[in-house]
């Protein structure tokens, strides 16, 4: 799977310069705002969860800017959050010792996400996840 990107013509939401301690409540609040818009609250509260995991990796691991999308495709119906960074290297999920302070996100994703991934590019890499709705808003 790769980002959806815009190529299904469905609405989504992109954010830059998330290089800022801000970042990742912004980022949270507007996912959750757009889902729960689009009556898709069941998904959000997991949305926000594993968005705000990658932003801060991104915020921790790049000095520069990162950047954030949303994407809705709706056949089949899924989000797919998608963070990119220019910091070197693909992230790698670590064995984190029970009493560490930090570590956990992409573990956090691994057993939360639908499917996730990441994708490396010459000048960084993209991160991203995606969820299926499952019930009713």
């Amino acid at each position: 799977m790769q980002p959806l990107g815009r190529q299904t013509g469905a609405p989504g939401f992109d954010a830059a310069d998330v290089h800022d301690p801000r970042a990742v409540g912004v980022v949270r609040a507007t996912l959750r705002s757009i889902l729960n818009a689009a009556r898709l609250g069941c998904v959000a509260d997991t949305v926000e969860l594993l968005a705000s995991e990658l932003v801060t990796n991104a915020y921790r691991h790049s000095r520069t800017d990162a950047y954030v999308s949303m994407d809705w495709d709706p056949d089949p119906a899924r989000f797919q959050v998608t963070v990119w960074d220019h910091a070197p290297g693909i992230a790698a999920r670590a064995e984190v010792p029970p009493d560490a302070e930090s570590g956990r996100g992409l573990g956090i994703v691994d057993a939360c996400a639908d499917e996730w991934g990441v994708r490396e590019y010459p000048q960084g890499k993209a991160v991203w996840f995606s969820i299926a709705p499952k019930g009713e808003a």
